[in-house]
């Protein structure tokens, strides 16, 4: 009886103080205790809510780009275009004025070969200049001669030398170059190494037809007195059958006349004529070259006019 007076009040007060936690709080929603289908959905929101929560995730970091550097530009260097310095002996070849290569010859047979030359260096090419057989056969040329006259830069000059053909049957190559006053050979090109030549076929067979001389004559070779005057000239020429022969006149100072020619029916001797009018003096020569058949200068012939 005592225990049952003692838990009443005890058991009331315990009663009342949870009663009092329980009651509900302003804006508070009532959930129903013991409710188990409130309890399932409340456990399948949390569930949910826990699938749903977005997952840390590694967001890479922006690769930084450095911004393009501005590099200034620079303009080419330029310099001034200079022209390379030329060397001082240098030279080329221009043509074969006579004497092309493969030219036939029978043993024994002379000829005039002129080569034509131009100065490409910057020094003047003087008369102590030498022309040098390099190699291969000489024809009888000598080993060295001089230039005919001084040759400034860009000037081309005619340079001519006897030559004859050997006796034995073949193909002959004569190689020449050039010596400076100083003896230093030098060669043509842009290296000055090549050598200029003359190429010739010496053949058993006669040739049909030659001249083998020219005789020039003048009506006055010593003329003194006013000028402008006037020099009649006469060659007679010899061929050894007939042909067509073609010539011209030269004077020692370089002045050439026209080519000319003559026909010749037979062999013989035929007489071509010429005059040659000057307005200063002159002292020298003149001589004729005969182109066809021979490629050949005949001899010199003394020439003198004086102006008063």
């Amino acid at each position: 009886m005592t225990n049952r007076r003692l838990f009443t009040p005890v058991s009331l007060a315990i009663i009342l103080l949870l009663t009092a936690c329980n009651l509900p709080r302003p804006n508070a929603t009532a959930e129903t205790p013991g409710d188990p289908i409130g309890t399932a959905a409340a456990q399948t929101v949390a569930a949910l809510s826990t699938q749903l929560q977005p997952k840390d995730t590694v967001t890479p970091a922006p690769v930084q780009t450095n911004p393009p550097v501005l590099t200034a530009t620079q303009p080419a260097q330029t310099s001034a275009e200079t022209t390379p310095a030329k060397t001082c002996d240098a030279g080329e070849f221009v043509t074969d004025v006579t004497v092309p290569d493969g030219t036939s010859f029978t043993p024994g047979q002379t000829f005039t070969k002129t080569w034509r030359l131009k100065n490409t260096g910057s020094c003047t090419w003087t008369t102590s200049y030498r022309v040098i057989f390099d190699s291969g056969n000489s024809l009888g040329a000598p080993a060295s001669f001089n230039l005919p006259t001084n040759v400034p830069p860009d000037a081309i000059v005619d340079i001519s030398v006897q030559m004859k053909a050997p006796d034995a049957v073949k193909e002959y190559e004569s190689n020449w170059k050039l010596q400076n006053a100083s003896g230093v050979i030098f060669g043509l090109g842009d290296d000055g190494q090549k050598s200029f030549w003359v190429k010739i076929k010496v053949e058993t067979a006669v040739l049909p037809f030659a001249v083998t001389k020219v005789a020039v004559s003048a009506d006055n070779a010593g003329f003194t007195g006013a000028c402008p005057h006037t020099v009649a000239l006469a060659a007679a020429i010899t061929s050894t059958a007939a042909g067509r022969v073609t010539y011209f006149w030269e004077r020692s100072d370089g002045t050439k006349g026209a080519v000319q020619e003559v026909v010749f029916d037979t062999g013989g001797t035929k007489t071509v004529n010429s005059s040659w009018q000057f307005g200063s003096s002159f002292d020298g020569t003149v001589k004729v070259y005969i182109d066809n058949p021979n490629h050949q200068y005949f001899p010199n012939f003394a020439l003198k006019v004086t102006c008063n």
